[in-house]
């Protein structure tokens, strides 16, 4: 009877302890389930949205984590990361500006690294009339606006002035040109009808929508683009880690399909 006694007690004693420990097992998942998402916010340059819209949503999954962007000129953003906007991340469509932070102590200096090399052409809509294949064509006389990202903050804005500096057009020119805040803003000039052609970055163009005509690379300096870990920021190691991705393998391939120019 003794025994029987024990034996029912042990019994009892090891179906708490299980419960126990089955009930330590579902609180340290719940606890784990419950733990928030990280998350990146990126400041990136217009030229980028497609790209990184696509880049993001990649790493996103690769990292159990969610990316915001806040796409603009690549001016406008540097000013607001000076002024201690709360961004991660840095993609700038300059290395000049990123190399100016890098200076003023902005960046973590040892994540700054060139991604991509962009391109920029002679956009008009498939049911436009104009046409604007060479830059001789935007002197023609039914062409009214050419829109442009401003040069004083956009670098393909700046790269667009050099071009038609190159070929001797910026005088006769200026008096038709229409700004953009970026070049997002630009090709949005153009598709509203706001102005008849302009110039726009190659990683934007709709190929279902656009007539897109590639302009001499050496007509302008290079569009150089960097990017990096912003300093102070909280989430330090994640931004390392999407400054990485962009340069890997799988971000190079996702970059190219934009029409960027990876680097080495």
């Amino acid at each position: 009877m003794k025994k029987n006694m024990i034996l029912v007690l042990l019994v009892l004693v090891l179906t708490v302890l299980s419960g126990c420990r089955a009930s330590q097992t579902t609180n340290s998942k719940d606890n784990s389930a419950s733990e928030p998402q990280k998350t990146l916010t990126v400041a990136a340059a217009s030229d980028l949205t497609k790209a990184f819209t696509e880049v993001g949503a990649a790493f996103e999954e690769a990292n159990n984590c969610k990316v915001t962007f806040s796409f603009g000129s690549t001016g406008t953003l540097s000013e607001q990361v000076v002024n201690g906007a709360p961004f991660d991340v840095f993609a700038s469509a300059s290395q000049t500006v990123m190399d100016d932070l890098d200076s003023k102590g902005f960046i973590v200096s040892e994540t700054k690294q060139l991604y991509a090399l962009g391109r920029i052409g002679l956009v008009t809509m498939k049911n436009s009339l104009i046409e604007a294949k060479t830059m001789e064509d935007l002197l023609n006389p039914e062409t009214k606006k050419i829109a442009i990202a401003n040069p004083d903050h956009a670098p393909y804005g700046l790269a667009a002035k050099q071009a038609l500096t190159t070929a001797g057009l910026w005088e006769a020119l200026e008096p038709k040109l229409v700004y953009g805040n970026n070049i997002s803003d630009t090709l949005s000039l153009i598709t509203t009808g706001n102005a008849d052609t302009g110039f726009v970055a190659l990683s934007l163009n709709d190929q279902a929508t656009l007539n897109f005509s590639l302009i001499d690379a050496k007509m302008h300096n290079p569009l150089k683009q960097s990017m990096a870990v912003i300093k102070g920021t909280k989430e330090e190691e994640l931004g390392k880690k999407f400054v990485e991705y962009v340069n890997s393998e799988q971000g190079r391939e996702i970059m190219s399909r934009y029409g960027f120019v990876t680097t080495e």
